[in-house]
Formats: C-alpha cells, structure tokens, sequence
C-alpha cells in the first residue's frame, strides 16, 4: 500500500514524547501506550525495537509464506489514532527487517513510512531533528536464543548491526541516540559481567553502538533489548543511558516521557 508522509513529529518549540522499551508486537500495550500518551499530554512516541515487525500469521499457517502482518500494523495506527498521537520506532532484533524495507522502504534520510502521519520507522542510520534536537537511530542486536528460533521465519540474519549501517549514521554531533542494544562498556553488569548476553557476538554488536556513541557524542542514549530499565552515565564523552524494560515489566520502567528541547527524561511510574 502506497504510504507517503511520516509522522509530522513536534509541532512547536518544545514537546513532550513517550518512549517505550519493547513491545513484541504486543497491540493491548501498544493501546495502552497511546492512552498513556495523550494523557500525558504527549505528542508523540518513540519505541526503541523489537516493535512487532512481525509475519503474518494466518498467511505463514494457510499459504506457508512469510510476508509482514499488514492488519496488525493498521490495528496499531488505529490504536493512536483514537488517542491523536503518533508513533516512530526503531528496529530490535527480532524484527521481521527483510520484509518491512521491502514493503515500506525508506526515503532518504533513512525514515519509511509505515502509516501515513501516523506510524513510521528510523531505519539504521536515519537522522532528523525536533525542537533543535538532533537524533539519530541504530537499531538492531544479537538474539541469545536464536537457537530456538526458525530462520527466516521466526529469526533474520539482518539482526545485528553492520559497519556500513553504523557509517551510515555518520559522525556529525547528535542530542539524542536511539538504538536497541546497549553500547559496550556501559557498566551494568548483567551486560558487561554475569550476564546470559555476554555471548561474542551480542559484544560485537554493542561495540558497534559504542562507536556510533563516541563518533555522535550525543548527551542522552535511549535503549531497550535487556527489559531492564536502569540509568548510568558514560564518559568520553559524557553521555546519560537510559534503558527501559519490555511490556511484559509493564508494571515499571518500561516507558518514561522525554521533554524536548531540555532531555529531561521521567520514568513513567514517576510522573
């Protein structure tokens, strides 16, 4: 289906956007996000992967095809569209990316349009500003269970970050860094110590986000993936992450409000 306009983002000089961790496709909490925001008196929001790009799957069940769940995404715009907000994401690692850059490719800044004015999505290494505020998007990580997973169905190997995606953000300052995957080094020890994501791989993905932070030099990072919401500072440069927890954590630090231009950022359960 022909879609042309993204999302109109902040209209005026400041705003206040809900960000969301994880939502695995998951449309109540997508509903309850939009009501969330309106009722915080957000314009928008932004969810940080693992979306719901998803297959279809009464066509994977009745034609054993793997195209993009186009009903679900319409549900999820019609979902915000009751409440008069709007949505752009970011894509995680179980994403479905292969079928959504076919069926919604991106224009030349990186953001495909999902939904008119209403649903879109920063691609790897999409750019744009609101309110005087530069973000930059770098979705993408390593899946641990992949195992358990059927490829092309149900795991892609477009999960993880590449070095072009990553030159493709580029190395011109930025406010604000989205990404699904924490950046390495960032101190909380289930990533960097103990933890089950401690595999080569999910390192070399952070690293890859690590890098895209000390090239951009943003002042806040906004990340999902680990459904753990914490906050820590990095240095050189200095820069403030914040990483939320998942739907299924629905009860707290799964979503928060940023306010624009200042990069306050409340947890929602604060507000």
């Amino acid at each position: 289906m022909p879609s042309h306009r993204p999302v109109p983002g902040p209209t005026g000089a400041t705003a206040r956007l809900l960000v969301a961790g994880d939502t695995h496709g998951n449309l109540g909490w997508l509903s309850e996000l939009a009501a969330l925001a309106e009722e915080q008196r957000c314009e928008g929001i932004i969810q940080l992967g693992d979306f719901g790009f998803w297959p279809d799957p009464k066509v994977l069940r009745e034609c054993a095809r793997v195209v993009l769940n186009e009903g679900w995404l319409t549900a999820v715009a019609d979902a915000l569209a009751s409440h008069d907000v709007w949505l752009r994401v970011i894509d995680g690692n179980h994403d479905f990316h292969p079928g959504a850059l076919a069926a919604h490719p991106p224009d030349g800044r990186g953001i495909a349009v999902v939904r008119d004015d209403r649903l879109d999505w920063a691609t790897r290494g999409a750019r744009w500003e609101w309110c005087g505020v530069r973000f930059g998007a770098l979705g993408g990580a390593y899946s641990i269970d992949k195992m358990w997973r059927e490829p092309g169905v149900t795991w892609w190997e477009t999960e993880r970050i590449t070095d072009a995606q990553r030159d493709l953000l580029g190395a011109e300052p930025l406010d604000v860094l989205l990404t699904h995957d924490a950046p390495q080094g960032v101190g909380w020890p289930e990533v960097d110590v103990g933890g089950p994501k401690v595999d080569p791989a999910s390192r070399a993905n952070r690293e890859q986000v690590e890098r895209a932070r000390r090239a951009t030099r943003p002042s806040v990072l906004l990340h999902g993936h680990y459904h753990l919401r914490y906050r820590t500072t990095m240095s050189d440069p200095g820069t403030r992450v914040e990483g939320l927890a998942a739907d299924i954590q629905a009860d707290g630090g799964s979503w928060g409000v940023l306010e624009l231009p200042g990069l306050v950022f409340a947890d929602g359960d604060h507000l």
